[in-house]
């Protein structure tokens, strides 16, 4: 070993090996490699891992955040924002910083973080190779947060199991991929009270689907309608053409989605001639809120019709209005007859009232006061927070109505609860609500969408 050491130390003193360390990787000089892989093992080269050169970048763009350049300390916040969750852990330090632009900013960054975070769709990591379907799905739900509920109670369900021939990242690829080996399919829980998302056996079809984020889309049908009106005032026929697309949409579980436009917006719709299709109407329209439970809306695109030579839509490109919250934090309240109020974060909240009615029927009337900037919509505020009722024995009462008012004191909520059992005494009302809230139009881009092409005689 003393030889080959002092040969090799030699060696590197040769200018001919200095070559070969700097063609190392295209000319494979065995000798100089089994020397630089010793040197890494003793920890002598110096060398630094991806990890290690990404920290030391961060904590040089950190410092760059109060530099006396306004330039400067913007170029630093665009590239700790491109950096996303890998800046996270030093920012989070930065947020104490004694110098006080640096703390503003380091503030500002998370948040963005934060929010940034929200629209991701949840990353997910199978091993290729052969597993159960039940078994893929409950690893896909652990690895995500999301809920998936199996079993006879929702439906018959194919057990078989699947091999994964080709890595999938995210949530909607994973469950959509398993699906298709699997001969099952995805729909959202008809019963609110046992929110998530329900894999029954079924076919997943040969619908377009576009991914945007925790959100998947697909096109349900393409549809052309002529029409022919024949006018007895001067006897005179018009004829009428139109085409719609049928859109089902469907997101994550854990995302909360509050709202949504009505109607996204057609950014491109391009046939595979190259004609560029209008929508009829217009883009946005009014917001809808999304009430607890759901995962999935329904809606339809009229466009200007195609040609019926057109075989198909080479890409259409949707832009869709959302507002979803996250990070959930809750307040509990044990003593309900008491009109003390409770203060956490930017939150007040009140119970103005409570009164257990005949059998096991109880009203509550809460008032909730924030800081928030006010959305719209406005119902927004009485659907983004969850509010649960739990007898002594840690059993939840079932919601069975609300009625809400926005007034000048804040918002007040009057919510009917009713026991699954007469024995339930109320113990415990537990209030969660968001600490973020993001308004974003995502884009859904759809490839390759067949169309019609038949015509009437």
């Amino acid at each position: 070993m003393t030889d080959f050491l002092s040969s090799g130390v030699r060696g590197w003193r040769k200018p001919a090996c200095w070559h070969c360390v700097l063609t190392l990787l295209r000319e494979g000089c065995r000798r100089c490699a089994t020397w630089l892989a010793i040197l890494a093992w003793l920890g002598l080269t110096g060398g630094t891992t991806a990890a290690q050169d990404t920290e030391i970048r961060v904590a040089r763009l950190i410092k760059r955040l109060g530099d006396a350049s306004a330039a400067e300390r913007d170029a630093a916040v665009e590239e700790l924002v491109r950096l996303g969750a890998a800046a996270r852990p030093q920012l989070l330090e930065a947020a104490s910083h004694p110098d006080p632009e640096v703390r503003l900013r380091a503030k500002q960054l998370l948040q963005q973080l934060q929010v940034e975070e929200l629209w991701r769709a949840a990353p997910v990591e199978l091993p290729l190779g052969r597993l159960s379907a039940s078994r893929s799905l409950a690893q896909i739900a652990e690895q995500t947060g999301n809920r998936l509920l199996i079993g006879d109670q929702y439906g018959a369900f194919h057990e078989t199991p699947v091999e994964l021939d080709e890595p999938v990242t995210t949530f909607w690829e994973a469950v959509d991929a398993l699906c298709r080996k699997s001969g099952n399919r995805v729909r959202q829980a008809f019963d609110s009270r046992q929110a998530g998302l329900v894999v029954v056996a079924g076919s997943l079809g040969k619908y377009p689907v576009a991914y945007a984020g925790p959100v998947r889309a697909q096109l349900v049908a393409a549809r052309r309608v002529y029409t022919e009106e024949l006018s007895y005032e001067n006897v005179q026929s018009a004829q009428n053409h139109t085409f719609q697309l049928d859109l089902q949409v469907m997101w994550e579980d854990r995302f909360r989605l509050v709202a949504y436009r009505s109607q996204p917006e057609v950014v491109a719709a391009v046939t595979a001639a190259g004609q560029r299709l209008a929508a009829v109407q217009p883009a946005g329209g009014s917001w809808n809120v999304v009430t607890g439970g759901t995962r999935q809306v329904s809606m339809n695109l009229r466009l200007h019709p195609p040609p019926t030579a057109a075989g198909k839509l080479q890409r259409l490109a949707l832009r869709w209005g959302l507002i979803a919250v996250g990070q959930p934090a809750s307040i509990e309240v044990t003593d309900l007859s008491s009109r003390q109020s409770y203060f956490q974060d930017d939150v007040e909240l009140t119970v103005e009232g409570f009164q257990q009615g005949p059998g096991s029927r109880c009203e509550v009337t809460l008032l909730v006061i924030r800081d928030l900037v006010l959305p719209e919509p406005q119902e927004v505020l009485f659907h983004e927070n969850d509010i649960e009722l739990i007898d002594q024995q840690g059993r939840p009462y079932r919601k069975q109505g609300q009625t809400n008012a926005l007034t000048e004191a804040g918002a007040r909520m009057k919510l009917t609860f009713l026991a699954e059992g007469s024995d339930s005494t109320p113990h415990l009302l537990r209030f969660t609500y968001p600490r973020l809230r993001a308004q974003r139009a995502i884009d859904i881009v759809f490839t390759d969408v067949p169309l019609p092409t038949g015509r009437p005689e």
